[in-house]
């Protein structure tokens, strides 16, 4: 009698861990940008030196109608790129705004690098602290407030423009040069279901 005790206790147990988790899945709050709710479109990985540097996931408004890359650097609607960081070597803010600029002026043309020159100097403005392992960092756009940009969830700095700006930096992951041609298929979600399905496990988990 005991024994059946036991295995009966087990099962309940079993039973409600189960439920637990599945309650834990359907209870993911739908990221969003005011009242617009995002989907991801892909994730990639990128490197710094040969060194995994961080995971990337660029998301979009789920009304939003796109069929080509192109479309997801042109069109008006919510959007957000979002970075965490799996370095295991801290980056000053100086060093890691650098380096972005330096993508930005490689995968814009020169007209682009003009027009946003006064951007840039407020935008560089925003990374003042280090980037170290764990740290999130997000590029929203919104027609309501153009780009801001979040650190761990605090505003760091909001730039009121049109998408134009925000097309600049998105290019650093949709252009030319992104930080890879695998880090972009991934973006796009066009590489393999088991890789993509790994990196998006990875992704949630940090």
């Amino acid at each position: 009698m005991k024994y059946l005790k036991t295995i009966i206790i087990i099962a309940l147990i079993l039973v409600s861990n189960s439920f637990l988790a599945s309650a834990a899945v359907n209870q993911r709050v739908t990221p969003k940008i005011f009242d617009r709710p995002l989907i991801p479109t892909g994730y990639g990985e990128a490197k710094f030196l040969y060194k995994d540097f961080y995971l990337g996931c660029f998301l979009i408004d789920t009304s939003a109608v796109y069929r080509t890359p192109e479309d997801l650097l042109f069109i008006d609607a919510a959007r957000r790129m979002e970075f965490k960081f799996i370095t295991e070597k801290r980056m000053s803010g100086r060093a890691f705004i650098q380096q972005l600029l330096q993508s930005m002026k490689i995968n814009n043309d020169p007209d682009a690098l003009r027009a946003n020159i006064a951007n840039l100097k407020l935008f560089k403005g925003f990374f003042r602290r280090s980037i170290k392992k764990g740290d999130i960092l997000r590029f929203d756009y919104h027609k309501r407030f153009g780009t801001r940009v979040y650190l761990n969830k605090r505003l760091i700095g909001e730039i009121s423009d049109s998408n134009e700006f925000y097309r600049f930096i998105l290019n650093t992951w949709l252009g030319d040069r992104p930080p890879s041609a695998k880090f972009k298929r991934g973006i796009l979600g066009q590489n393999g279901d088991g890789y993509a399905i790994e990196l998006q496990k990875r992704f949630d988990a940090l």
